[in-house]
């Protein structure tokens, strides 16, 4: 067994695809001549803030109905349109189930809300498959800061970080830091671009690179 413990990011990893909502969302904004392209940059700041355990959920709909000039209620509704539009594929469910009947320590590290992660792993049925469940919202912290990093590994001594793999499509803000640590970089490779997340160039090199989650299988 090359790795003993998995570590895997959340958005565009573990999550990798998206149902596209813009239109449902569009409907519910069209009495308060809004689209999504308006409010969305003010969404993704206080989805930011609230991974950061700074703002709770119920304090975005208070601002931004506010801002906005649109009901809570409305607020609440295109917040489960995204949440909902998550997509944990059966390719990625089959895979962690094997990785932990075949004796896997696994875990997840997010930049994410705790709302967000338990629903969705509720919704799946796989909470039970991961050991450690690491949220920026709970350390007050996002990566790149090590400080995430230290509180998920805190079970494995420094001399196992080598046995340590992380699974992320993020080189920069997420491969990097735990590179310098000594942990196994597997970069989750997605050409992706869109008004979440950014191409990015390499920079770095990972030590393991993979087009879907089930290469890992052939891995570790």
């Amino acid at each position: 067994m090359k790795f003993k413990y998995i570590f895997f990011d959340w958005g565009y990893t573990l999550i990798s695809k998206f149902n596209n909502v813009d239109d449902k969302i569009d409907e519910i904004l069209e009495k308060y001549s809004l689209k999504w392209d308006d409010v969305f940059k003010k969404w993704k700041s206080y989805q930011i803030l609230n991974s950061l355990g700074r703002i709770t959920e119920h304090e975005i709909y208070e601002d931004l109905s506010a801002i906005l000039n649109v009901t809570k209620e409305d607020l609440k509704k295109i917040d489960m349109l995204l949440l909902e539009s998550h997509i944990l594929d059966e390719e990625t469910k089959d895979t962690i189930i094997k990785l932990y009947n075949q004796g896997y320590y696994l875990g997840i590290i997010s930049n994410n809300s705790i709302r967000n992660i338990e629903y969705i792993l509720e919704r799946e049925k796989l909470k039970k498959y991961f050991k450690k469940i690491i949220i920026s919202e709970e350390i007050q912290e996002r990566k790149p800061n090590l400080k995430v990093y230290m509180k998920a590994f805190e079970e494995v001594s420094q001399e196992e970080y080598n046995k340590i793999a992380f699974v992320s499509d993020e080189l920069l803000e997420d491969l990097l830091p735990v590179k310098v640590l000594g942990v196994k970089t597997i970069w989750y490779e997605q050409n992706i671009n869109n008004e979440w997340k950014k191409k990015e160039e390499v920079l770095i090199e990972p030590d393991y690179k993979i087009k879907s989650i089930r290469e890992l299988l052939d891995i570790v």
